[in-house]
C-alpha cells in the first residue's frame, strides 16, 4: 500500500509545473536543443553523396532544374521557420500556462509525446489530401517527379497554417521544449525516407515504420497509391485507418497534373491558390464558392468535370430541332441502305518499322497509329518520342496528322521521362491508364509496355468500344487491350469497362 502511495505521489509531482514567463522565451529557445541546426551538414552530406551517385551511375533520379527549384524552396522554409519561430515558441508557452496540469521538464515525456504528436501528424498530413485549403499546403512537396533526398526538402513556405492539428498534444500539457523537440525529431526522421536508394527493409519494419518504399507509394501517382502512407514515424495508423499499401510495382512520381515551372519556387509553392482564387470567380454562388476552397482535390476535378460537360450541351432552340431532325432522318435512310449491303470487312492490320501500336474504336472505319517520334538527327525526341497520326480507309489509306483538338481531347498522348530510356506514356483520353516506351531485353528496340502485377505485358492493339455520347464527349463502354506475355509469349485481352 505505502509503495503505492509512493507511486501515486511520485506521478502527482509531474504535474502542477510552475508557468514560464513570456520574457524568458528568448532564454528557453536557447536553452532547447536545434537539432535540426545540428544535423544539417548531415543532411547535406547524404545528399551529395545521392546526387553523386546518381549522376555517375545508372539510375538517374537527379533533373537539374527539379533539383534547383527543391534547393530554392528549402531556402525559403528555413527562412520563414527563422522568421515565425519565436512566435510559435510564444503560442505553445501562452497555452502551457492555461493549463492546470502543466508536466515537468523531465526526458520520459518526449516518448509519449513524440507518439502523439505523430498521431497528430497522420491527421495532419491526411486531411492536407482530402481538403483543398491544406492541400495548398502540402502539394509542394508532391510536385517532384524524381524521387531523391531534395524532396524532403519541398516544404511549404505556408505549412504553419497545419499548426492547429497539433494544439491538441499541446493541451496535453507537456513542456514546449519537449513539444519542441518531438516536432524536430519528427521532422528529421522523415529526411531519410525520401529516397530511392534504399530498397525494402525487414517485414516487421516495413509494416509498422516509416521506410523509403512505404513513402515512394505515398509519392505515386497511379491510381491504387494516391491517397496512401500517411503515416510519418509509425505506419501502425495508416492500418488502423485503412490507408495502408505496400510497394507492388514502381511509383510513378509527381502530380496527376504535372506543373510545367519547375523552378520557380514562388510558382512552386502558390500555383494552387492561384488555381483556387480562379475556381471562386467562376463560381456560382457562396456554396460553390466554399466547395472550391474546402472540398477533396478529386472532388472538385469531377465537380469541374462535369460543369464543362454540361456547358459543352448546345441549347436547343426551335432552327436547331429542325437541323436535328433533318439530319437524324438522313442518318437513318443511311442506316437502312447500309444493311442491306454486306457488311464491312475488318480492317487491315497496319505494319511499319517504327510502329509502337494502333487504336481502332467503333463506329470509325478508320485507325489511329502510334509511332516513335525521331528528331532531325535520328534521335528520340525525348519531349514526345511518340507520334500519333490517322490511316484514312475510306480515303484510300491515306496518313493523316491528328488535329489539335484530337490530341488534347481523344487521340494524344501525354509522355513523361523517367530516366535510362523509360517515359511513361498515358492517352489523353483515358489517363489512368499508364503504359511504358522502353527498350525491349531482345533486341533492345523500343516497345510499348502495360504493367499488370509486375510484370510487363507487350501492346500490339487498343479498341474501344463506344456506346452512344457524343463526338467531344463519347461513351466508352469498354477498352480492350491486345498484347502479349514477354516472357512465354501467350496472347492476353485484358479489358477495361468503363461505363456501369
Amino acid at each position: 500500500m505505502q509503495s503505492f502511495e509512493t507511486y501515486w505521489q511520485s506521478f502527482s509531482s509531474l504535474f502542477g509545473a510552475k508557468e514560464i514567463a513570456l520574457s524568458t522565451v528568448y532564454q528557453l529557445q536557447k536553452d532547447a536543443p536545434n537539432l535540426v541546426a545540428y544535423t544539417l551538414p548531415v543532411v547535406f552530406l547524404l545528399t551529395i553523396i545521392e546526387f553523386v551517385v546518381s549522376h555517375y551511375g545508372t539510375h538517374k533520379s537527379y533533373e537539374r532544374k527539379e533539383t534547383f527549384g527543391s534547393l530554392l524552396i528549402g531556402l525559403g522554409n528555413l527562412t520563414v521557420n527563422l522568421l515565425l519561430k519565436t512566435a510559435l515558441v510564444c503560442g505553445a508557452i501562452w497555452i502551457y500556462n492555461q493549463l492546470p496540469w502543466r508536466m515537468e521538464l523531465n526526458w520520459y515525456t518526449l516518448i509519449v509525446c513524440f507518439i502523439c504528436y505523430d498521431f497528430c501528424s497522420y491527421w495532419s498530413h491526411r486531411i492536407s489530401h482530402y481538403n483543398r485549403f491544406f492541400w495548398a499546403t502540402h502539394v509542394v512537396h508532391h510536385s517532384a517527379e524524381h524521387y531523391n533526398l531534395t524532396v524532403a526538402f519541398r516544404q511549404s513556405w505556408v505549412q504553419h497554417f497545419k499548426t492547429v492539428f497539433f494544439i491538441p498534444v499541446a493541451l496535453m500539457g507537456f513542456h514546449p521544449v519537449v513539444f519542441l523537440i518531438a516536432s524536430q525529431l519528427s521532422t528529421l526522421y522523415q529526411f531519410w525516407v525520401h529516397t530511392e536508394a534504399i530498397d525494402k527493409l525487414h517485414p516487421f519494419i516495413e509494416k509498422y515504420f516509416g521506410t523509403p518504399s512505404n513513402h515512394r507509394v505515398h509519392h505515386g501517382s497511379q491510381e491504387k497509391y494516391l491517397d496512401k502512407n500517411f503515416g510519418a514515424t509509425f505506419m501502425i495508423w495508416d492500418h488502423v485507418f485503412g490507408s495502408f499499401q505496400y510497394e507492388e510495382e514502381q511509383p510513378i512520381y509527381g502530380l496527376t497534373t504535372p506543373v510545367a515551372n519547375k523552378t520557380n519556387p514562388f510558382v512552386l509553392n502558390f500555383h494552387e491558390y492561384r488555381d483556387m482564387l480562379h475556381d471562386v470567380k467562376q463560381s456560382d454562388g457562396v456554396k460553390e464558392m466554399l466547395f472550391f476552397i474546402f472540398a477533396s482535390p478529386a472532388k472538385i476535378y469531377r465537380h469541374k468535370l462535369n460543369k464543362v460537360q454540361k456547358e459543352a450541351k448546345p441549347k436547343v432552340t426551335y432552327k436547331l430541332m429542325v437541323k436535328i431532325a433533318v439530319i437524324g432522318i438522313i442518318l437513318l435512310l443511311s442506316q437502312m441502305l447500309a444493311a442491306q449491303e454486306q457488311t464491312a470487312p475488318n480492317l487491315p492490320t497496319p505494319k511499319g518499322k517504327d510502329l509502337l501500336f494502333f487504336l481502332q474504336r467503333t463506329p470509325d472505319a478508320n485507325t489511329v497509329i502510334y509511332e516513335l517520334n525521331y528528331k532531325s538527327d535520328g534521335m528520340i525526341d525525348s519531349q514526345l518520342p511518340i507520334k500519333g497520326s490517322w490511316i484514312r480507309y475510306e480515303e484510300n489509306g491515306k496518313t493523316k496528322a491528328l488535329t489539335g483538338i484530337e490530341k488534347k481531347f481523344a487521340y494524344g498522348v501525354k509522355c513523361k521521362a523517367l530516366g535510362n530510356d523509360v517515359y511513361e506514356i498515358r492517352l489523353a483520353a483515358y489517363q489512368k491508364m499508364p503504359m511504358y516506351l522502353l527498350k525491349s531485353e531482345t533486341d533492345q528496340q523500343y516497345r510499348m509496355y502495360i504493367r499488370e502485377e509486375g510484370k510487363n505485358l507487350l501492346l500490339k492493339r487498343v479498341f474501344v468500344k463506344i456506346n452512344g455520347g457524343s463526338f467531344w464527349f463519347p461513351k466508352v463502354q469498354y477498352i480492350d487491350l491486345f498484347t502479349t506475355n514477354s516472357d512465354n509469349g501467350k496472347e492476353i485481352l485484358k479489358r477495361i469497362n468503363i461505363d456501369g
